[in-house]
């Protein structure tokens, strides 16, 4: 899977039916027909007047490759049964001129075997109920955002051609945990430069900063740049299993490293949304290694003194 697609795993229903949407809009064009939601739950998300039949469906993170199966396979039976059952709605719906030639289950990620199979059954449940509003060589089939990676890329750089972030406010710093400043303190005390208590605290200060309006702009980002969020988390998930497998074999300095460590976070936020200020991207960069500060993920060998 590409990697700014594995971020889309864990997508509420909302947030991927609304994603799935705009890619099949940017797909289809005009040929696209949404099916709102009020008025009846018909089993279906969209159409196109080719004869394409999609439902969009994102389970509940996270889950074991069964697990995932399940629910899919649950999801795909269950909707084909209102596409069969739904015959009167269905065929007013449809009219006289749209056959349906594939009915699609589109999910996150697929990573079972079993439900390509699972779908060949339904293919042949469909095609005996000989249904008005059904080709006769119709497909149930599953797709992945990968199927319409194009479409998918365009949306995304759309979005990020579009992106502002609020403005800065002053955070409550009550909300964080002592614990966690405490550990941040103590890693930070091995920095040589940062050995001086007052300095340490000033850095500290700066980092909750970023920290806690690096929070709000991520659930920004959530609320109204799905695709960009889902980018931006896999990134930096991605570089978190960094540090915790190569930047920890790193016995340089404590500054060398920490300085390495916020620039690559900096690189990486700039290149999933390379649209934000320089500013609100350290802010994120900044928030994230705080966050690693706070946590294990981030830590440093000792500086001898000079």
């Amino acid at each position: 899977m590409d990697q700014s697609m594995h971020g889309l795993i864990g997508l509420s229903g909302g947030e991927w039916q609304d994603l799935c949407t705009r890619v099949l809009r940017m797909h289809h064009g005009a040929d696209l027909v949404v099916v709102p939601d009020k008025g009846g739950d018909h089993g279906l998300e969209a159409y196109t007047l080719s004869g394409h039949l999609f439902q969009c469906y994102s389970p509940t993170e996270p889950l074991s490759t069964q697990k995932r199966y399940e629910k899919q396979r649950v999801k795909t039976t269950e909707d084909v049964g209102k596409f069969i059952d739904n015959s009167a709605k269905l065929k007013k719906l449809f009219g006289e001129h749209v056959k349906i030639n594939r009915w699609i289950i589109m999910c996150p990620y697929i990573d079972n075997k079993d439900l390509p199979a699972h779908c060949a059954a339904q293919t042949k449940r469909v095609r005996e109920a000989r249904l008005e509003y059904a080709d006769p060589d119709i497909h149930v089939i599953c797709q992945t955002m990968e199927d319409y990676e194009f479409s998918y890329k365009k949306v995304v750089n759309a979005q990020l051609a579009r992106m502002h972030l609020p403005p800065l406010a002053e955070p409550d710093y009550s909300s964080v945990g002592s614990a966690g400043v405490d550990k941040m303190r103590e890693k930070l005390g091995k920095v040589h430069s940062l050995r001086d208590e007052s300095r340490r605290n000033d850095y500290v200060r700066r980092l909750l900063y970023s920290y806690l309006n690096s929070q709000e702009f991520r659930a920004y980002i959530k609320d109204h740049y799905t695709e960009i969020h889902a980018l931006l988390e896999s990134e930096l998930d991605d570089l978190e299993q960094r540090l915790v497998m190569e930047f920890v074999l790193d016995d340089s300095r404590a500054a060398t490293q920490l300085q390495k460590v916020l620039v690559e976070t900096e690189k990486r936020v700039k290149a999933c949304a390379p649209d934000t200020t320089s500013g609100d991207s350290r802010t994120l960069a900044q928030g994230q290694v705080a966050d690693w500060l706070m946590r294990c993920p981030l830590d440093f060998y000792e500086d001898l003194a000079s």
